[in-house]
């Protein structure tokens, strides 16, 4: 690797001169700005009489700040746990305290450091890459001769040129310093933006962006981290936005993901450490129209996906809008693909808990359900995702919180969704998980806020302080029950759960437990014992399920839902008010 001994000698001043204490470092081909501490005040409260927050899961990064968007699609990429040591490096994108949130100035990516394991972080005194305005940054770790590095990807404005992607590497590991490489450029002023990173086996680093109006996707390497490849074009596709999570597996293959509401989710990937690629991109989801059918449902693609590789095998994580004849428009689902399992629907909202039927209120680029992000400890398969609970702020946003399956056998069978967070009037999105992890383990990040909404662009959510949180969350100590699609951990008892919400006008959910497989049937009555809907006549495998019953078309009143299922019998009441 050519210049490598140039590189080494500007990253080991730089770490030098970081350490040595200054306000801020800038020499030639160094960008590095500590900024004055940010004070760890406690976060505006919620209005009057609201409820307390709580908060029972993790820790924070010491990485906080105003700006409350963090993925402009794709997958955030944001934590990363070293397998040689297990250190652990997080990003955040957040703004200095100003209420100029959007289009702040002060806008940057904050870095964190951590050697045991997420006890403690070391944020080098709030350490921002770069020194100027920047947006949606990405992280991976170096390997080869540069293995363990931290490897930032952001979008900046270069003086005279405008907003393009470019890298930042921290080398050694931890020092807190960081070196740019100069940005690929080309495009006369339109240059990519939204970058993704990855570092190959033989310690070249791979860039994935859009250009910025004209919604084309390129990507770019470099080997000797002095000078970029041309940029080439994504083949086959274009789609706006941040939308290509890009990742390598240590032996030779890099992926570049691209998913798109329109135009599908397509899989570009390189065998040679991104010497050279292939000459078209796999499509993975199928575009809409006619989008990916299953029964009588139909599966549109939206913005959030992430994969990651098992051995040479990419795995998958995408959201979808269910679009089918069963269920209403914009219903959304997490789904899992590998060429050996095809397509696996692993979280919906009917199996993912207190999920509501609908947002309350809109917000930017948020459905219930959504930003799923995948990774591996040891064997195990985890996905995270975000999805909306039946709390709403003052405003009537409702929260999010963070949620967790997995699978144990390659992707075949999955638990039912776990709450990772499980708080009240908390707001947990964006949530980020570790390609890599030790066994039994995986490190995640997500953004915590008191406020749901995006004050940033244009949701009108009050303005708040947004932090980050880490979990290093124990699979074992996990109680997973039902299952997902075709799952394995069973459920051990039938259960009739009381309808949400009650009263309710004009739907409500049903939740309901099957121990044994068999026809289950759910029917609703009315006083006088007349049947007024059939809700479910199925033959199931045992786990967790729900189903929504619209009583748009009935009186108000008192009426009976009724679930039998292998012996087992039970009704519940329920209040229509209209």
């Amino acid at each position: 690797m050519k210049n490598v001994s140039m590189l080494l000698g500007v990253l080991l001043v730089s770490v030098c001169l970081g350490l040595a204490g200054s306000k801020k470092v800038q020499k030639p081909d160094v960008l590095v700005e500590t900024a004055a501490p940010v004070v760890n005040s406690s976060l505006r409260s919620l209005p009057p009489g609201s409820p307390p927050r709580t908060s029972v899961a993790g820790n924070y990064t010491t990485l906080e700040g105003f700006y409350d968007y963090q993925i402009n699609g794709g997958a955030a990429q944001h934590i990363r746990a070293n397998p040689a040591n297990g250190n652990l490096h997080a990003i955040y994108m957040a703004t200095s305290d100003s209420p100029a949130v959007s289009g702040d100035p002060s806008r940057r990516t904050w870095y964190a450091f951590s050697t045991n394991g997420g006890t403690s972080w070391n944020n080098f005194t709030n350490l921002q890459v770069p020194s100027r305005r920047s947006g949606f940054g990405t992280l991976d770790l170096g390997a080869g001769p540069f293995a363990g590095a931290a490897i930032i990807a952001n979008h900046s404005i270069l003086a005279g040129a405008g907003n393009q992607a470019t890298i930042f590497v921290d080398f050694p590991e931890g020092g807190g310093a960081f070196s740019e490489i100069g940005p690929p450029t080309g495009f006369g002023g339109d240059e990519v933006i939204w970058p993704f990173v990855a570092s190959a086996s033989d310690g070249s680093v791979i860039m994935a962006g859009s250009r910025q109006t004209g919604a084309t996707n390129h990507y770019a390497g470099t080997s000797d981290f002095v000078s970029w490849s041309p940029f080439a074009t994504y083949p086959g596709i274009n789609s706006p936005g941040g939308r290509y999570p890009t990742h390598a597996n240590g032996t030779g293959r890099v992926g570049i993901l691209l998913n798109s509401v329109t135009t599908g989710t397509f899989f570009l990937e390189s065998t040679n450490n991104g010497v050279t690629w292939a000459s078209s991109a796999t499509e993975i989801h199928p575009a809409t129209p006619p989008g990916r059918v299953a029964g009588v449902d139909t599966f549109q693609a939206w913005v959030g996906g992430d994969f990651v590789y098992n051995g040479n095998e990419p795995l998958f994580a995408v959201d979808q809008i269910n679009i089918g004849a069963n269920t209403v428009t914009e219903e959304p689902i997490i789904a899992f693909f590998s060429a050996p399992t095809g397509w696996k629907s692993i979280a919906t909202s009917f199996s993912t808990p207190n999920v509501p039927a609908s947002r309350n209120r809109a917000q930017t680029n948020t459905f219930q359900m959504g930003y799923p992000a995948i990774g591996m400890s040891g064997s195990q398969i985890v996905v995270v995702y975000q999805a909306m609970q039946r709390e709403t702020s003052a405003v009537g946003f409702n929260f999010i919180d963070v949620f967790a399956v997995r699978s144990t056998n390659g992707g075949n069978t999955w638990s039912t969704p776990y709450n990772v967070t499980q708080t009240v009037n908390l707001d947990e999105r964006y949530p980020a998980i570790s390609p890599w992890n030790e066994a039994g383990f995986v490190n995640i990040t997500w953004q915590e806020d008191s406020q749901p909404g995006s004050a940033a662009f244009t949701d009108l959510a009050p303005l708040s302080r947004a932090r980050q949180k880490f979990l290093k969350l124990n699979l074992a100590s996990l109680t997973f029950t039902g299952v997902g699609e075709g799952g394995s951990e069973l459920a051990t008892s039938f259960k009739l759960a009381q309808n949400f919400p009650n009263p309710f006008n004009p739907a409500t959910k049903i939740d309901y437990t099957i121990a044994k497989a068999g026809l289950v049937t759910i029917k609703v009555y009315d006083v006088l014992g007349r049947e007024v809907a059939s809700l479910l006549n199925e033959s199931l495998q045992p786990g967790s399920y729900q189903v929504t019953f619209d009583g748009h078309n009935l009186a108000s009143g008192l009426y009976m839902y009724k679930m039998v299922a292998n012996g087992f019998t039970e009704t519940k009441r329920m209040m229509l008010v209209k």
